[in-house]
């Protein structure tokens, strides 16, 4: 594993399996209602935290356009998932609203393994808020299907709407 690209997948997959190791814990100690309610709090400060890092170093803008959102989070995807999680699954676009499709789900597949889907709250409606709300827009978006609901893929539908 000399591969720089290979070495960083392989540490977003570590990152990501002590997630998913911290949410089970905390399942077991606190309950799934607590343990999802503080993994979704940490998922928004996160998430927050990194798009603001990433405007201040430049190297993102604040966007003016719904197509600019999604490259913003297309951005932070790649920065953030192992495998390209995301970034090349199909989006839509109509007027100021944004449509995207996810057919696979790292996060999905350690939590189906773990069966732990039934009491699991999804935290990307977490990193969505934490993106949005740094970019100041209003954190608009929806869940129309759910591979953690049994969907079979996820739908989600956000607004470009600055504050």
């Amino acid at each position: 594993m000399n591969d720089p690209e290979e070495q960083l997948n392989t540490l977003k997959k570590l990152m990501w399996l002590h997630d998913s190791y911290w949410h089970a814990s905390a399942v077991h100690e606190i309950g799934p209602e607590r343990a999802n309610r503080l993994n979704l709090a940490a998922n928004e400060r996160f998430f927050r935290k990194y798009t603001l890092m990433l405007l201040k170093t430049g190297a993102i803008k604040r966007p003016r356009s719904v197509e600019e959102l999604m490259a913003v989070f297309k951005k932070i995807w790649k920065d953030c998932f192992f495998d390209d999680m995301y970034v090349n699954e199909p989006v839509s676009f109509d007027g100021n609203r944004a449509t995207w499709t996810g057919s696979h789900c790292n996060a999905f597949d350690s939590l189906s393994k773990a069966g732990m889907t039934g009491e699991y709250v999804c935290g990307c409606q977490a990193i969505r808020d934490g993106v949005m709300k740094a970019l100041r827009l209003k954190p608009i978006h929806s869940i129309e299907k759910s591979l953690v609901r049994g969907d079979g893929c996820c739908v989600i539908s956000f607004t470009f709407d600055p504050k």
